[in-house]
């Protein structure tokens, strides 16, 4: 884009790269006030019913992301206070929806954060919503609360959706060795003049008798004529 000038990009690269000391964001934040009628630009608060059922990291979380939003709010209150109503100029507009919308954001983010330590009923608080929050980040709780249990109820008088098959995808059929056919495996023929033996019994085909190992060599046994002459000697 067009260069800003010199001073200016100067302040901003100092500014974006160095944290404002304590003493000074403090005193910053309490002289410049939001505007009466601008409640949005103040922090909301969590709603007292589910602030107290929190864990602490949750609170912790969400109280850094209050500092964040407190510093977002009054930079967007001291930019409106530069602005004429009647002759905003188009760059001006374009910034204060960016700022604006990243107010949205993290007050989003704040909700998302919450969200798993809910009831999976009630989760339908932490979706986006249009109405402002007012001083409170999820509203007027007890009326929302109300609306989800009329919604659960609708939803639960509504037919189920079916899903309809998609007109490209088939169906392979599911196959298992179990199901597939016996392969049948060529084999050698046995030497000439050999028999196979068939089944006895059930048992299953026996192996050939040329394909069966050799009977492991017996020691020659002794006679008994020669046992008692040795015993007698």
């Amino acid at each position: 884009g067009e260069p800003l000038h010199h001073k200016l990009a100067g302040t901003i690269d100092y500014l974006t790269t160095h944290q404002l000391q304590s003493q000074v964001l403090s005193e910053t934040l309490e002289k410049i006030k939001p505007p009466e009628n601008c409640v949005n630009l103040s922090v909301p608060l969590v709603n007292a019913q589910i602030w107290g059922h929190l864990n602490t990291a949750t609170k912790a979380q969400d109280v850094r992301l209050q500092r964040i939003l407190k510093v977002l709010s009054t930079g967007i209150t001291a930019f409106a206070r530069t602005l004429d109503g009647d002759n905003v100029s188009s760059d001006q507009q374009d910034a204060l929806a960016l700022l604006c919308n990243a107010q949205y954001e993290i007050n989003s983010l704040r909700k998302s954060s919450i969200k798993p330590t809910l009831n999976p009923k009630f989760a339908g608080l932490c979706r986006p919503v249009t109405a402002p929050p007012q001083h409170q980040l999820f509203g007027d709780l007890a009326k929302q609360v109300k609306e989800l249990d009329e919604e659960a109820k609708t939803v639960g008088l509504m037919k189920p959706q079916q899903t309809r098959p998609h007109p490209y995808y088939r169906q392979q059929p599911t196959s298992s060795w179990r199901n597939r056919p016996p392969e049948r495996v060529q084999r050698s023929n046995p030497p000439p003049n050999q028999q196979v033996p068939r089944p006895f019994l059930g048992q299953g085909p026996q192996r050939p008798a040329w394909k069966m190992r050799p009977p492991a060599r017996q020691p020659p046994q002794r006679s008994v004529k020669t046992q008692y002459v040795r015993n007698r000697r």
